[in-house]
């Protein structure tokens, strides 16, 4: 039987009770949990514990072992995303989560579609953080992305760290990606339907960004992020094997 797996925002450090939150408490109910009922929780922080339900009434309280932290990555990736139209976005975080992004940065590029005011950005933020958890909780991840943004391309590459390693991917681009032997950190660029401007991919270059290849034809935006973070797991995990 599939162990059912409840996202805490805290966990305590020897074991011992956890009172659900609100989101959590809901997801007990949805999956019909029952005192006795074995579950994992995570904090999203990297942190798990096996727990064991203790009683359900307003809230949800378990009872749970001392947690034990999963071995943290070592290249951590960050994931600028384009903010797409329509309802891709919460599939892109998905999908972002299920494949080990660490940060998802949302972009606000020249070609965006969507225009977000401050209050629709925190709202639509908030959501996603939401998107995230589930996704984490479902893939067996012990932590979270976190969702940030959105911002300009100009905006991001401000904060680009000098040892970081990025790569941008364009549909015109004819290079495959490589990596350096040693990086901390790779950033991972997908543009909006249209792409990057030349003024933007112009930017990334300067900032030091590789522009590299995801083929021959021209993807859609959750298409490119999928073929793009897979090639990144790819190239960090044949570096690690060397």
């Amino acid at each position: 039987m599939t162990v059912r797996r409840l996202y805490v925002p805290h966990l305590p450090d020897a074991g011992g009770a956890v009172t659900l939150d609100e989101g959590a408490t809901r997801h007990a109910r949805v999956l019909r949990l029952r005192a006795g009922d074995e579950v994992e929780l995570f904090d999203g922080a990297g942190r798990a514990a096996s727990a064991r339900v203790q009683s359900i009434g307003e809230t949800v309280v378990c009872e749970a072992a001392t947690p034990i932290a999963s071995d943290a990555a070592s290249t951590r990736i960050v994931l600028l995303l384009s903010v797409p139209k329509g309802s891709k976005l919460e599939a892109c975080v998905r999908m972002a989560t299920e494949l080990g992004v660490d940060e998802i940065a949302l972009v606000q590029a020249e070609r965006s579609v969507p225009r977000w005011d401050e209050a629709r950005a925190r709202s639509r933020v908030d959501r996603l953080a939401r998107v995230a958890v589930e996704a984490a909780a479902q893939c067996e991840r012990t932590d979270v992305p976190l969702i940030r943004g959105p911002r300009t391309c100009t905006a991001w590459l401000e904060t680009f760290p000098a040892a970081a390693s990025g790569v941008v991917f364009g549909a015109r681009a004819a290079r495959p990606l490589t990596l350096p032997e040693t990086t901390e950190q790779v950033w991972c660029a997908i543009g909006p339907e249209g792409g990057f401007s030349d003024t933007e991919l112009e930017a990334f270059e300067a900032a030091g960004f590789a522009v590299a290849s995801l083929g021959r034809w021209i993807l859609r935006v959750d298409t490119a992020l999928a073929a793009a973070l897979t090639v990144v797991q790819d190239r960090i995990a044949a570096r690690q094997s060397r």
